[in-house]
């Protein structure tokens, strides 16, 4: 028998509708990175939930703050906010306190619109005890269910459409886009058990530098892994201190992960210190 043909997707005019939640996932880790209290080999995945009737309107939004960088002398760049906070690459020469202007809008941006983020981190012993702890599938698609990068995407995806259908219910769709890089731009999972939650049963796999809002997901996962790397780090610098403070109002956007109160940013020696006392508290 002949195979159905393959339904041809436009994600742009998808998303435009307003029908879809847009939901856009970037990872991040420090890979080769010895850091106290993290593993160097951890993943982390997050994904950024946007409400269907202000996707157009983020669509457009994206693209007029590239052409604002363009006039700061950054040329052909993206919002790689790695590279913003290194200075470096497309970023090199853009002075300190337009970088950091830079993540003050990105902060504006998430509250304004009430973007929303959700985490899954897996190491490859947690990723192990999960695998144990179940019988799992050996694929997703082509994800590894042994893989403890790909399982901890997996995890995700079901966490958004857990998300999704306990808070819009059966009438919730999603177009779910992931950056580029486990799989190639324009590749998709289609899996009959993510419809109709996820839109054609479809997990799409893009480029930033066309599909800007996965920008957005970029923001969120530096300011994750920033968080994680600073929570360790026993002796803050005044710029760490500085963008512990620009962040701060972001904190309401992760759903799943926990928050530790700060009376003031500016006198504080260390957070490792406030996370080991609330770890200490939940064990007692």
């Amino acid at each position: 028998m002949p195979h159905p043909a393959k339904k041809v997707v436009n994600l742009a005019t998808e998303l435009r509708t307003g029908i879809h939640f847009g939901v856009f996932i970037d990872d991040t880790g420090s890979p080769g990175l010895n850091t106290h209290g993290i593993s160097k080999e951890r993943k982390s995945w997050v994904a950024v939930v946007i409400k269907p009737s202000d996707v157009p309107e983020i669509m457009d939004g994206v693209p007029n703050a590239l052409a604002y960088l363009k006039k700061l002398g950054v040329n052909n760049a993206e919002f790689h906010f790695s590279d913003i906070w290194a200075g470096k690459n497309a970023f090199d020469n853009l002075p300190l306190k337009y970088r950091l202007a830079i993540f003050e809008f990105m902060v504006h941006i998430f509250n304004r619109y009430g973007i929303l983020a959700l985490v899954q981190t897996f190491d490859p012993p947690q990723a192990q005890r999960i695998q144990a702890a179940a019988k799992w599938p050996e694929m997703f698609g082509p994800l590894r269910t042994s893989n403890h990068e790909d399982i901890a995407l997996i995890f995700l995806l079901l966490r958004v459409r857990m998300y999704l259908q306990d808070n819009v219910g059966a009438r919730a769709s999603a177009c779910v886009i992931v950056d580029e890089g486990r799989l190639a731009h324009g590749s998709s999972i289609v899996l009959p058990g993510l419809a109709p939650t996820f839109h054609e049963g479809a997990v799409f796999f893009g480029r930033s530098r066309d599909i800007h809002p996965i920008q957005l997901a970029d923001f969120a996962a530096f300011a994750m892994n920033r968080w994680q790397l600073l929570s360790v780090k026993e002796k803050l610098t005044e710029l760490d201190k500085t963008l512990l403070d620009v962040l701060t109002p972001l904190s309401s956007t992760f759903l799943n992960l926990e928050r530790i109160a700060v009376a003031d940013v500016a006198e504080l020696g260390t957070l490792a210190q406030a996370v080991r006392a609330r770890v200490a508290l939940h064990d007692g």
